[in-house]
């Protein structure tokens, strides 16, 4: 008869072991923390990481992130207190892609200062922890046939679905540059566009996914 004492000491270590592999697939891990104790204003910190030096930097680019939306939230509260109308701020954050070297976050700050309805302004941070740098659109689209092949797949995306996307939408206004925000994913990058930027407001914020090889055939090399 097998012994109970036994069989539960396995399966105490089994669920170690599976914890600490998936522990072993990140990045890092990512816990909430709020600024000043307002609720309203919620970012992400950054542990568990290989590099310390390259966590504390990252954790320094949310603290900037924060203080920065805090002045944005008081600057924006005095004019609302001024005009007479009503104000709501609050921030957000996404953990989009999180494996082995790559960390995506995508940070979101609502506004609302009266009117119909509110804006969401997104932005996107993406580390490389083997390169111990912050990376950003143009550090992955590096030329322009990457940039003109990537906001042609972007345009052609869009005008065949004119339900969700401007129906007159032009190729040029598709303009991407450094900071358009994205994210990482297992088979490339996913692009998130600022509302009113490609569709209406209803629309919200679009993701359009960008497969690699359409970049990489395009790299010119």
């Amino acid at each position: 008869m097998i012994n109970k004492k036994v069989v539960i000491m396995f399966l105490f270590v089994s669920l170690l072991s599976a914890h600490h592999v998936i522990a072993q697939e990140q990045t890092a891990l990512v816990t909430d923390e709020i600024y000043k104790d307002m609720a309203e204003l919620k970012y992400p910190q950054v542990s568990e990481m290989n590099d310390p030096d390259f966590e504390k930097q990252i954790n320094q680019t949310f603290q900037r992130y924060i203080e920065e939306s805090y002045q944005e939230l008081i600057s924006n509260q005095k004019q609302a207190e001024e005009g007479h109308y009503n104000f709501e701020y609050q921030t957000d954050f996404q953990v989009k892609y999180n494996q082995p070297s790559l960390l995506s976050i995508l940070t979101s700050n609502y506004m609302y200062t009266g009117g119909a309805h509110g804006n969401t302004k997104v932005e996107s941070f993406n580390f490389d922890e083997a390169q111990e740098k912050r990376i950003y659109l143009t550090d992955i689209l590096k030329n322009e046939q990457q940039l003109k092949a990537v906001s042609d797949y972007v345009w052609e995306y869009a005008i065949k679905r004119p339900d969700i996307f401007y129906p007159d939408l032009k190729r040029e206004d598709v303009q991407l540059s450094k900071d358009t925000a994205f994210y990482f994913t297992d088979n490339g990058i996913t692009l998130v566009f600022q509302q009113y930027e490609i569709a209406p407001y209803v629309s919200g914020n679009q993701e359009i996914v960008i497969p690699k090889d359409l970049y990489q055939q395009s790299s010119g090399s």
